[in-house]
C-alpha cells in the first residue's frame, strides 16, 4: 500500500509492509491460543457473502510481548505474523472495505504505536502506518468506528488523551489528523470504545473505569464505574454489539457491564485466576472471552454463558440534520471564550469576493475571505456583536457600515466600509450608558440608520445614527427592559420588525412602525413568538434571517443542545425544526458547538455558493483542538433543508 505523510502536526510514519514491518506467512507456533497475552476472535460471517462453513468464517489476531503479532485460522494455524515484540490489541473493520480490517497494538520496544493493515482475503498483516508521540510515551490505545472513518484514541503517561481521526476511504491515501485532546489523569492502564453509544472506557489503576464521550464537539464530562476498592484494574474490552467488560489480577472475575444499571457485574472465573487481560467474544446470545492470566502466563478461552445483547442505540424519531462547512476561518489569536459573532459583507460587484467579519470579544474585529483566510484584524477592544447595513452617505461619500458592541470603552463602534474591497476602517465611538454592551445589531428604515443594543442587565436600546460631515452623532431615541439578560437581535428593515432574543427564555418580536421608531415610551408589548422545547435549549444566542422565495425564514443558534432552529416567521412564525453544523470529515472539518452568533445570507455569492452562506461561530474548536473561530455552510445547504421542511408540511 503506497502511503504518504499527511500532517506534519503528527510523527506519522506511513508505507507498506515491505518499509514498515516484515510479513511472515510462513512463521509457524503452535502456542499462540494458549501463550499470546492478547487474544481476538474475528467473525467473516457480515463480510463474506459466501456460503461457507461457520469454522471456516472465524479468523484470530494475537500479539504477544514475546512473539509478536498474527493473524490465525480457526485451528490456531499462522496466517502471516510479523515479529515486533507487542503489546495491546484493538481491531475495527475498515469502513467500506470487504474483507479489511485493521489492528492497533504498541511496540514494546520502541514504544510506537503500529496500525496494522489485516487482509482476509489473502489472510495477509501488513503495517499500514507507524506513530512516534513526541516527549512522551504511550500507556493505552485503543479504536473506535463511525459509517465513515475510524479514529484512533491513546493515553500517553501524562494523563493525555490524543483523538486522531483515521479516514481510510481511499485504500492508497489515508488521512490522519488530530481530532482533539484532553487530559484524563495519571495511571490509566487500557482503553475500548463501545461504538454503540460512542462511549470511551479507560481503566485507572486501583480506581475504577472512567467513561468519556467519542464526540469531540461534547463537553469534556466523565463518569466513574468503580470497583470493590482496592482492585488493581488491568484491562478493558468491547464488542461491535456494545457488550463492555474489564478484569482486574486481583480477583478472579471478569467484569461484565450492565447496561440498564450502567455499573459492571461480576462472572466468577475459576478458583485462583489472575486475569491480566480480556477479549469479549458475543456469538448470538453466547457470550465468551479470551483471558490471558498474569501468574500461570496462560491464555484461555472462558465460556460466559447466555447474556442478551446491549440493546442496540436506536435512530432518533426525529433525525437532525447535518449541514456540514465548506471552510473555516483561521482560529482567532484569544483563548478561551474569544470568538463570538459573524456577519456578511456582500460585495455588490463583485459577489465572490464578499467577506466575512467576526468579532474576538478579547481582541478585536477581523475580516475573513469566503474560504475563512484572515484579512485584516483591527484591535479595537472588546467587541462582542457585529452587523452592517449598506449605502450610507457620509460627507457626500456612498458606504457601508459596520458597528459593533464594544465592551471596552462602553460604545458602539462604527466603521466605515469600501465597498470595492469591503475593508473596514474605525470612525467613531458613540458612547452608551450601558454598563456592560453585549448584543447588537442594526437597522436602516428609508434613509435613517439605527443602533440596537442590549446589556446583560437585560436593558435594550436603541440609538439613532446621523452623520455631520465625516462625524458620527449617536442618539438614544427608546429603551426597555426585557426580564432576563438578551443578545441576539435582528432587524428585518422592510417588514419593519426587530427579532430579539432572551437567552433563558426564547425569542421576541417587536413590530416597528413610525410612530414608536422615533418614541422612546414603549405602549405596545413585545411578543414572544419561539419558546424553549424538546429540541431549543436555553441559551438562545445568534440570529439572521435567510429569505427564499420572497419569504424570511428566521434562523436561531440553540446554544443549549449546540443546533440551529428555523422558523417560518411570513407564516405565523411557525417552527421547521433544527440541524446542526457537523464534521466535514472529506475536507477534516470539525463540527461546531456551543454557537454564540451567526450570520446567513441568501444573496448570490458567486459560483461557489449561489445560495448565499451560514456561518456560525465554533464554541469548541477540534480536529485540531485550538481556539475558536466560525464555520462557513453553503446557503444550498440550509435552502434545500427548507424547502425540504416546507414542502413536506405542504
Amino acid at each position: 500500500m503506497n502511503m504518504k505523510t499527511l500532517t506534519s502536526r503528527l510523527p506519522w510514519l506511513l508505507c507498506g509492509a515491505l518499509t514498515c514491518g516484515l510479513s511472515n506467512a510462513s512463521a509457524t507456533n503452535d502456542n499462540w491460543l494458549t501463550s499470546a497475552e492478547f487474544i481476538q476472535s474475528v467473525s467473516l460471517s457480515n463480510q463474506d457473502g459466501n456460503k461457507t462453513d461457520n469454522k471456516n468464517k472465524q479468523r484470530f489476531l494475537a500479539v504477544s510481548e514475546a512473539t509478536g503479532i498474527a493473524l490465525l485460522n480457526e485451528d490456531g494455524r499462522v496466517l502471516s505474523s510479523i515479529p515486533t515484540k507487542s503489546e495491546h490489541l484493538d481491531f475495527r473493520w475498515l469502513p467500506n472495505a470487504l474483507h479489511q480490517g485493521v489492528v492497533t497494538t504498541l511496540d514494546v520496544n520502541t514504544g510506537v504505536v503500529q496500525l496494522i493493515k489485516v487482509n482476509f482475503a489473502n489472510n495477509e498483516l501488513s503495517v499500514a502506518g507507524l506513530y512516534a508521540p513526541k516527549n512522551t510515551a504511550i500507556d493505552a490505545l485503543c479504536l473506535g468506528s463511525t459509517e465513515k472513518h475510524l479514529e484512533l484514541f491513546t493515553v500517553d503517561v501524562r494523563g493525555e488523551v490524543n483523538q486522531i481521526v483515521l479516514t481510510t476511504s481511499v485504500d492508497s491515501d489515508w488521512q490522519l489528523k488530530e481530532v482533539n485532546r484532553f487530559p484524563v489523569g495519571l495511571n490509566m492502564k487500557s482503553c475500548a470504545v463501545n461504538d454503540q453509544t460512542n462511549t470511551l472506557f479507560i481503566t485507572e489503576e486501583n480506581i475504577g473505569i472512567w467513561q468519556y464521550s467519542t464526540n469531540p464537539e461534547h463537553e469534556i464530562i466523565r463518569t466513574l464505574s468503580q470497583l470493590p476498592k482496592g482492585l488493581e484494574v488491568e484491562y478493558v474490552d468491547t464488542t461491535a454489539t456494545g457488550d463492555v467488560a474489564a478484569v482486574s489480577p486481583s480477583i478472579n472475575s471478569i467484569w461484565l457491564l450492565d447496561h440498564s444499571s450502567n455499573s459492571f457485574q461480576p462472572l466468577p472465573l475459576a478458583e485462583g485466576a489472575t486475569p491480566k487481560t480480556v477479549q469479549l467474544v458475543r456469538n448470538g446470545k453466547a457470550l465468551s472471552a479470551y483471558v490471558f492470566d498474569d501468574e500461570q502466563e496462560v491464555a484461555s478461552k472462558v465460556e460466559l454463558g447466555q447474556h442478551a445483547a446491549p440493546v442496540v442505540k436506536s435512530e432518533q424519531a426525529s433525525q437532525i440534520d447535518s449541514l456540514p462547512a465548506y471552510a473555516q476561518t483561521d482560529p482567532v489569536v484569544s483563548y478561551g471564550d474569544a470568538a463570538d459573532d459573524p456577519e456578511i459583507w456582500v460585495n455588490k460587484h463583485t459577489p465572490a469576493q464578499s467577506l466575512v467579519y467576526g468579532t474576538d470579544k478579547k481582541s478585536g474585529l477581523n475580516v475573513y475571505d469566503l474560504n475563512g483566510k484572515l484579512l485584516k484584524s483591527l484591535p479595537v477592544g472588546r467587541v462582542n456583536n457585529v452587523d452592517i447595513r449598506y449605502n450610507v452617505t457620509i460627507d457626500d461619500e456612498i458606504v457601508d457600515i459596520a458597528a459593533a458592541s464594544n465592551r471596552t470603552n462602553k460604545s458602539i463602534s462604527l466603521f466605515r466600509i469600501n465597498q470595492q474591497s469591503g475593508l473596514p476602517t474605525l470612525i467613531a465611538d458613540i458612547q452608551t450608558d450601558l454598563a456592560d454592551p453585549y448584543g447588537l445589531c442594526m437597522g436602516k428604515y428609508g434613509n435613517k440608520l439605527a443602533v440596537w443594543i442590549n446589556d446583560t442587565d437585560g436593558r435594550f436600546q436603541k440609538y439613532d445614527i446621523e452623520f455631520s460631515g465625516k462625524k458620527a452623532i449617536g442618539t438614544k431615541s427608546m429603551e426597555w427592559m426585557v426580564p432576563s439578560q438578551p443578545e441576539g437581535c435582528v432587524s428585518d428593515d422592510a417588514g419593519m420588525r426587530l427579532f430579539y432574543g432572551e437567552e433563558s427564555t426564547g425569542v421576541w418580536l417587536k413590530a416597528l412602525n413610525n410612530n414608536n421608531l422615533h418614541s422612546k415610551s414603549i405602549n405596545e408589548p413585545d411578543t414572544l413568538i419561539a419558546g424553549l422545547n424538546k429540541e431549543v435549549e436555553a441559551d438562545i444566542e445568534g440570529m439572521s434571517l435567510y429569505v427564499l422565495n420572497g419569504k424570511n425564514y428566521l434562523v436561531v443558534s440553540s446554544q443549549g443542545n449546540n443546533r440551529y432552529a428555523v422558523y417560518a416567521v411570513d407564516d405565523g412564525h411557525k417552527y421547521l425544526g433544527v440541524f446542526e453544523v457537523g464534521a466535514n470529515w472529506s475536507a477534516l472539518i470539525d463540527g461546531a458547538s456551543e454557537t454564540d452568533g451567526l450570520a446567513v445570507t441568501s444573496q448570490n455569492l458567486g459560483s461557489q455558493l449561489p445560495h448565499g452562506l451560514l456561518v456560525v461561530q465554533d464554541g469548541h474548536k477540534v480536529m485540531p483542538k485550538t481556539t475558536q473561530n466560525f464555520k462557513l455552510v453553503k446557503g444550498t445547504l440550509l435552502r434545500d433543508w427548507i424547502l425540504a421542511r416546507t414542502q413536506n408540511e405542504s
